[in-house]
């Protein structure tokens, strides 16, 4: 929902002449000016500004994010003072949207305000004045007016230089376009002087700890530091060593931050410094639409030590962001940073990127923090690739004792286990189960495969020396066994944990998740499917966070995998217990779990299925309308017959084929993405459903035809007053028997569902899946038995005339039977993936084995 607006002449003078006096513009365009094109920053306050999303939809967290964005710059008569055009976006909302067609969608709300004013640059500041529309809450148009005033804005800048300003209504106070003030911050971007790591790290991280330049990566000059960072990285702290609840252990106090993240603001021409907004906080997750805290933020330069193999920070406060963002700035810059890139990966580490923060301050002194290091997880930043990085196996030799070799069982010669460098090693843990029974989910994901020797990362650019030299390298070539790491991460339910899981006495409230995180290697056999591993857990302080120096690797993990030609709803199968002693406090009961397999090669399978089911949807529809054109001949040919069809038959048939287009008529014109399949683009999908729907109704339109036809037939015979007779008593028979049999179905459907509608009774989920999809399944259920009203007709009329054409019966029984046959065939040949039925939809109708097989023998039995 965009609102924007049109600079209008308002009072300059009254407003801004105090600030920076107006001029008389030249034609002359002025090509200098301290913001870039689009300038980023960030605002508070304006809360009652006349913006609200609709009362319908849920509100999500606000971001308080602007661009300024300058469209014109022109010099004037007075020196130093130009005039400036442009407009300052809001983004004042953000909220999701519901409808029962579309689902729900993400909606950003801005308000956009043009604005035109004058900037002194040797005062370093900026008065403009504009306009903007926005709707009340009753949907009013309203015509918002404003003044703009910036400070501090320098044709040059450093890290101490703050752009602040406010935006104020012009509007009284009592007055409906009236809203508070808008305190606004930006980083400047022009002609910024990185004077602060040219002063202090001319000669690497002082006071940072020693670390050998080869036990970190190098950075290619194709792929520079910026690249690395670009955007906004997560890391996870650690507080180890003295941090503890009575010591600080971060620039801002205790219990501030188990997170700090990193948004690059800026990069330096020579792509080897640039700016950050270093972000401590609680919650992992950021959008890319989130605003920062910045009252728990710092603002920092960085520079890559080529020597050292990292990256120097050098950070400040931001202080007074709390009052009012006019009067935030910069000081104490005693905080340091470093980040690096292990070159080197282990069971004991896996992160890809490693750093630590510390203090320059004495530690008597005021504002002191101790050392606190933070590295990326899966979870965080595990999208950087990196080259020439290399996994080193530690505890093979546990591994031999923990999983010894067993003797090789004759297998099925069909029996085909995934290949270690496939990529069908990843999977998520749909369950996992304790003592206690079910208690969360996760998800495992291989690390390295391969030997120390010949190693392979597939999630990572592996060096030259490290590629594997065919899809095969084992690290036993006789044995088919492979060396493999893995990183799990699971979410178990708190209340649930027993002792040796839950070492900080987490809270007992069961919607609360703990994160366990476990790295593993082991022995994988190509030739049974099993894997069995090692595991660290990474252990909690009591802060709750991760340490890689507190692990448990007294851990055994144990996977079981499915044959690539076994049942597609087989299931990836493990554990994960404790070989410690019961009565050791790290001890924990055993951890069962299970996931779907989704092998590639199923995939493939699955896409080709889906082209085979949308031939078989157009093929169909068009074989219903050559039937359905075949009845019409028939009702034409013989006069007598229109009478004798029963309307009722004919309505059905007619909505069978009006349902799917009302309830889908959004897909002829908008894309949805949800419908995109796999590594097919949503538009070869949306193509396809078009031409099925553009068939679908020409074969509506054609029973639409039948069923005029026969009313008309109807209405001008002698007879009409019996055959009206005949109609409503299969109308009297036939409305009872589908009421109850919607009744009993709904029971049954409600039944089988009632696990997971208890706590979505009221939800939108239990609206759409459960009502909307028990009643698209009964309809095709009727559809299915269309005949059942004719043959009642023909009863009461007691008629033995044919008033039905043998092909358009027959045709369109094979219709309705060919997907229940089909459904027995898929069954048993194509994988079971969620969502990518094109034909014999399940929620479209009843669909299992035992009515598969009901229907194909009673229509077959009545066909003969």
């Amino acid at each position: 929902m965009y609102i924007f607006g049109t600079a209008n002449e308002f009072d300059y003078g009254l407003h801004c002449n105090s600030i920076v006096h107006e001029s008389k513009p030249a034609d002359e365009e002025f090509n200098i000016m301290p913001f870039s094109g689009r300038q980023y920053g960030y605002f508070s306050g304006g809360d009652k500004v006349p913006n609200n999303p609709p009362s319908r939809s849920y509100s999500a967290p606000k971001s308080k994010r602007l661009r300024f964005k300058t469209h014109h710059v022109f010099t004037t008569e007075a020196d130093d003072v130009f005039m400036v055009e442009g407009n300052l976006i809001f983004r004042t909302s953000s909220y999701y949207e519901r409808s029962i067609s579309s689902g729900s969608s993400y909606v950003r709300g801005t308000l956009d305000f043009d604005f035109r004013g004058f900037w002194s640059r040797t005062t370093g500041k900026l008065c403009m004045v504009g306009s903007s529309h926005a709707y009340s809450k009753e949907g009013k148009l309203l015509h918002l007016a404003a003044v703009l005033k910036i400070n501090n804005l320098q044709t040059s800048s450093n890290i101490s230089t703050l752009v602040t300003g406010t935006m104020d209504s012009l509007s009284s106070a009592n007055d409906p376009t009236h809203f508070e003030q808008i305190s606004l911050l930006m980083f400047p971007q022009v002609n910024y002087a990185y004077t602060m790591i040219s002063n202090q790290f001319s000669e690497g991280c002082p006071r940072g700890t020693d670390v050998q330049p080869m036990s970190s990566l190098r950075l290619l000059q194709t792929r520079t530091i910026c690249d690395m960072l670009g955007g906004s990285n997560a890391f996870k702290l650690e507080y180890t060593g003295s941090c503890n609840f009575s010591k600080s252990c971060n620039p801002f106090g205790d219990g501030i931050g188990s997170v700090v993240s990193l948004r690059m603001i800026q990069c330096s021409n020579d792509r080897q410094s640039l700016r950050l907004l270093i972000e401590f906080r609680n919650d992992s997750y950021q959008g890319y639409y989130s605003s920062p805290n910045l009252n728990t933020s710092l603002i920092g330069e960085g520079s890559w030590d080529a020597k050292s193999n990292r990256l120097c920070i050098i950070a400040c406060r931001i202080y007074d962001a709390w009052s009012s963002l006019e009067k935030s700035h910069v000081g104490d810059c005693t905080t340091r940073m470093s980040l690096r890139f292990p070159a080197i990966l282990s069971i004991r580490n896996t992160s890809t990127i490693v750093g630590e923060i510390w203090s320059e301050k004495p530690r008597n002194e005021g504002g002191f923090f101790d050392r606190v290091e933070f590295r990326n997880t899966g979870r965080y930043g595990g999208r950087i690739q990196l080259q020439g990085l290399k996994y080193v196996y530690t505890e093979m030799a546990e591994v031999k004792k923990s999983c010894p070799k067993k003797n090789p069982k004759t297998k099925s010669s069909r029996e085909h286990y995934p290949d270690g460098y496939s990529g069908n090693l990843g999977f998520r843990m749909s369950i996992i189960k304790g003592s206690k029974g079910r208690i969360g989910w996760g998800s495992s994901v291989p690390l390295a495969v391969g030997d120390q020797q010949d190693q392979r990362f597939p999630s990572l650019i592996p060096s030259s020396s490290s590629k594997p030299k065919s899809s095969r390298v084992e690290s036993d070539s006789s044995s088919g066994l492979l060396n493999i790491s893995y990183k799990m991460s699971i979410m178990l339910r708190s209340s649930e944990l027993d002792g040796g899981l839950n070492t900080v006495n987490e809270s007992s409230n069961e919607y609360l998740k703990t994160e366990i995180r476990i790295s593993a290697e082991g022995v994988y056999d190509t030739a049974t499917g099993s894997l069995c591993m090692v595991g660290c857990r990474h252990l909690r302080s009591g802060d709750k966070t991760f340490s890689s120096h507190s692990m448990d690797c007294k851990i055994l993990v144990k996977i079981n995998f499915p044959p690539l030609n076994s049942d597609r709803r087989s299931k990836i199968k493990g554990s994960i217990e404790s070989t410690r002693e019961e009565i050791d406090p790290l001890s924990f009961k055993p951890l069962q779990f299970s996931g779907r397999a989704y092998y590639r090669s199923w995939v493939t399978e699955s896409i080709s299925r889906m082209d085979l089911e949308m031939d078989m949807l157009v093929i169909s529809n068009s074989l219903a309308i050559i039937f359905v054109a075949f009845q019409i001949l028939h009702v034409r040919k013989h006069r007598g017959i229109g009478p004798l069809v029963s309307l009722l038959m004919l309505v059905i048939l007619a909505l069978g084929h009006l349902i799917p287009l009302v309830l889908n008529l959004e897909a002829m014109f908008i894309q949805d993405s949800k419908r995109s399949v796999l590594i097919r683009g949503g538009r070869w999908l949306e193509m396809n459903e078009i031409i099925i729907r553009v068939v679908t109704m020409v074969a509506f339109l054609l029973q639409v035809r039948l069923l005029m036809l026969s009313w008309t037939a109807r209405c001008s015979t002698e007879k009409k007053k019996t055959l009206w007779i005949a109609e409503k008593r299969g109308l009297y028979v036939c409305v009872p028997v589908y009421v109850i049999g919607a009744i009993i179905a709904f029971s049954v459907k409600s039944r089988q569902n009632g696990h997971r509608t208890v706590r979505a009774r009221h939800s939108w989920y239990y609206i759409n899946k459960i009502i909307l999809g028990n009643s698209r399944a009964y309809a095709g259920l009727i559809l299915d038995a269309f005949l059942f009203p004719q043959i009642i007709f023909n009863m009461f009329h007691n008629s033995r005339e044919l008033a039905l054409s043998r092909l358009f019966y027959i045709g369109i029984t094979l219709v309705r039977l060919i997907p229940h046959g089909y459904d027995l065939y898929r069954a048993n040949k194509y994988a079971d993936i969620d969502d990518s039925y094109m034909y014999g939809v399940h929620g479209a109708d009843y669909y299992s084995t035992a009515w598969d097989f009901i229907i194909i023998l009673c229509w077959v039995h009545s066909l003969l």
